[in-house]
């Protein structure tokens, strides 16, 4: 739901958004938990740890530690090739390339984890249609 002020409006200054991406997550306490730690690695830059953590909390890995290192690796590349952008603004473009890692090692990623990074990736879309120079650290 996304309230905005309606300047137009004769009545009621303010406006109300319905929006449904037809995503839904339930989180548990544990998932959530989860989902916090490895966003939080991906926000200081600490590509590996979070990699880590991806492969951790993944219920089912056939990967080999070899695998679990390459991808490591790979989130690590992420996090260093984003390091002049603000990793909050860019979740949604990130999402296609850790997939990719995940399919190229063979590590599972939880359900939970995708769904909740689409469900980003749909919302930053949607906001910078509708508020083109917000930026999104700054709310």
């Amino acid at each position: 739901m996304i309230v905005d002020h309606n300047k137009s409006a004769r009545g009621s200054p303010l406006r109300v958004h319905m929006i449904d991406c037809g995503l839904t997550v339930e989180l548990g306490e544990r998932d959530h938990m989860n989902l916090v730690k490895i966003l939080g690695s991906l926000i200081k830059r600490d590509g590996h740890a979070a990699g880590k953590l991806m492969v951790d909390t993944a219920k089912k890995c056939q990967a080999t530690e070899l695998d679990v290192e390459m991808f490591c690796k790979g989130i690590e590349k992420i996090c260093v090739d984003d390091e002049d952008n603000n990793f909050l603004e860019s979740v949604g473009d990130y999402l296609t390339d850790i997939c990719y890692l995940a399919c190229k090692h063979k590590v599972k990623l939880e359900a939970a984890f995708i769904n909740a990074a689409l469900a980003c990736e749909i919302m930053e879309g949607l906001a910078s249609s509708l508020y083109p120079d917000m930026q999104v650290q700054s709310v």
